[in-house]
């Protein structure tokens, strides 16, 4: 283990924060049970919110003479109905409020029904089970133009689907995708993953789940202490205290093997975007300081900071030529940003004594962080690169920790204690709208989403 001396009480901090933190009671580390599509949601609305669409939404029509056995109808009318209630964008009108027929209309809206009801938008999702196949029909209606919206392929006409709940869930996510691009001119984030660590005090394992907090995926099973994952080009990192860690370990093509087993630490394993380097946290020659390796053999390519100080958590900027890094060479834990060869090296925050976990978003300048306040309590901020002005995005809710940026932009999941036990929320840039994303038991930390 680890000098327990002064210099390393830093990042010891940032590095094992898992071992000790947010649980409030036991859990269990079973798989979670996963929840139905639209339920589990209680959205957060800040004041000074964006204006919703209004969205009638109505179950999806079985063509079949057959019952519904295995779920279909949740799996595309349910899952889109989480999506856009997830993306903040739209108000789903609740069925006590629709004066529409759905079934008796078919795929034919009468428009004047569904105006009376308070729709400006209407999804009509129908299907029929032809062996192990489904055709299933997705539209978007304009209620207040009275005309349907003509929607890029495949969503021009039915589609033939793999009769399998996890198909025809893909493919309502890619539906809602491209409302959400109807109504924002940006696609949506559905169908992408988020990365965490979950489990109890004495186990801490690698997940994956889908961006709408639904499937889970357990990616370890070491029944160890294995943390700080992030995902790039289909392969996992993560540091793990198996085989005397802490080592950087690398799972890809369905296998695991050691990534970095330097002596002293090893963490925080990231890839950049271009995939040809992994950015890192190496003590192998003394302090904690901030390496490249070769994505595939772990090979240092290059040291990037060199200083008494304790350097760690890199995250990279979206085109991938600088680093956002955390480090403690003016006496307490700041945000830094450097050139990707380590130079330029540009302090960015300057209030507070704590702060920690940058994650740069991948369409902007922003970079969002953890930071301690006076009370001791950690909230989530962003700071600007270019003005370094600093915005407070979460407040009087537990702790907020370990922010992760949508590959739109547009969002923010991170770890909260404010239900008791830390789970994944999500919010929107700017702190509205927030929500718990993750639906099972345990423990949910360090969440990473997977942006390519």
């Amino acid at each position: 283990m680890m000098r327990a001396d002064g210099k390393w009480l830093f990042i010891v901090g940032l590095t094992l924060t898992l071992l000790a933190a947010p649980f409030v009671q036991a859990q269990s580390d079973g798989t979670a049970s996963p929840a139905t599509s639209s339920e589990g949601l209680d959205v957060e609305v800040e004041q000074g919110g964006l204006v919703l669409i209004q969205m009638a939404i109505p179950r999806a029509i079985n063509l079949d003479s057959k019952s519904d056995t295995i779920g279909l109808t949740e799996a595309l009318s349910g899952t889109v109905k989480r999506d856009l209630t997830i993306s903040s964008f739209f108000n789903i009108l609740k069925p006590a409020q629709i004066l529409a027929k759905s079934d008796r209309e078919g795929m034919k809206p009468v428009y004047r029904d569904w105006f009376n009801s308070g729709a400006q938008g209407l999804i009509k999702i129908s299907y029929k089970q032809v062996g192990k196949k489904v055709i299933a029909d997705f539209r978007l209606f304009s209620v207040e133009g009275s005309d349907q919206v003509v929607l890029p392929k495949p969503f021009d006409g039915p589609i033939r689907i793999d009769a399998s709940v996890k198909k025809l869930r893909a493919m309502a996510h890619e539906f809602a995708n491209e409302v959400i691009g109807y109504y924002t001119k940006t696609r949506g984030f559905f169908g992408t993953q988020i990365v965490f660590v979950k489990g109890s005090r004495r186990t801490k394992e690698i997940y994956m789940m889908s961006a709408d907090g639904v499937e889970e995926t357990g990616l370890t099973g070491t029944r160890g202490i294995n943390m700080l994952p992030s995902m790039g080009a289909g392969r996992l990192y993560f540091t793990s205290f198996r085989r005397g860690g802490p080592h950087a370990f690398r799972l890809g093509s369905g296998s695991t093997r050691p990534f970095a087993a330097y002596p002293g630490l090893n963490t925080g394993a990231v890839l950049s975007p271009d995939g040809s380097s992994v950015a890192l946290t190496l003590s192998r020659d003394g302090n904690p300081e901030i390496y490249l390796l070769h994505p595939d053999t772990g090979k240092i390519k290059r040291r990037l900071t060199n200083s008494e100080a304790i350097d760690t958590s890199p995250a990279w900027s979206p085109d991938g030529q600088r680093i956002a890094f955390v480090s403690d060479r003016h006496g307490s834990p700041q945000i830094f940003v450097m050139n990707a060869n380590g130079g330029g090296v540009q302090r960015l925050t300057f209030q507070g004594d704590y702060n920690q976990t940058p994650d740069w978003n991948p369409k902007s300048g922003l970079i969002a962080f953890t930071a301690r306040d006076e009370r001791a309590i950690f909230d989530i901020f962003t700071v600007d690169v270019g003005t370094k002005e600093i915005k407070r995005l979460t407040q009087n809710q537990g702790n907020n920790e370990e922010p992760t940026w949508s590959p739109d932009g547009r969002f923010i999941a991170f770890s909260s204690t404010r239900s008791g036990t830390a789970k994944i929320y999500l919010m929107d840039q700017t702190g509205r709208y927030q929500h718990k994303l993750s639906t099972g038991t345990g423990a949910y930390l360090t969440p990473f989403w997977v942006r390519y």
